[in-house]
């Protein structure tokens, strides 16, 4: 019986928290994939280097996901502001905590893995596009693992400042 409410609660948990990390990160990862695949294939037709059209696929991913979140946490301030007036000290708070949430995994997973794996896949898979999207989606496991465990730290950081 204990088991078993245990096992219940670790699932609703689990469920709870997915959904969570779903709202935050999902629409970041869309934009982010789009601006992979884009930015590979654009590059694709102008260079044969595949380490080069790698990073610049990863670039491209930088770019739609970091825009996306950044743009995300404006909307969240500006809600929650009463005066709806920005200052500049609001927008380093803003990327002072993209920076801690996401520094950590993106300089591993930037500037390593997700090349690495979009350089991989394509050449072992002899398809460009869905190595591509696949070395990606390789990276993304490894990255979001990383991002995961500094987000939810931040958040009882924050949390713990609070109390």
């Amino acid at each position: 019986m204990v088991r078993h409410y245990l096992a219940h609660f670790v699932l609703v948990k689990i469920k709870h928290k997915f959904k969570e990390w779903l709202k935050r990160y999902f629409a970041a990862e869309i934009i982010g994939t789009i601006t992979a695949v884009g930015f590979a294939s654009i590059a694709h037709v102008f260079y044969t280097n595949y380490i080069l059209i790698a990073y610049i696929g990863s670039l491209g991913e930088v770019i739609g996901f970091y825009s996306t979140i950044f743009i995300q946490q404006l909307i969240i301030a500006h809600k929650s502001k009463k005066n709806k007036h920005f200052s500049l000290a609001d927008l380093y708070r803003i990327t002072t905590r993209i920076i801690l949430e996401f520094g950590p995994a993106e300089l591993i997973d930037g500037l390593l893995l997700r090349p690495l794996f979009m350089y991989l896949f394509p050449l072992l898979l002899k398809n460009f596009t869905i190595g591509i999207l696949l070395g990606k989606i390789a990276g993304d496991i490894t990255f979001y693992l990383l991002v995961i465990l500094s987000y939810e730290i931040k958040k009882g950081v924050l949390k713990n400042k609070c109390e």
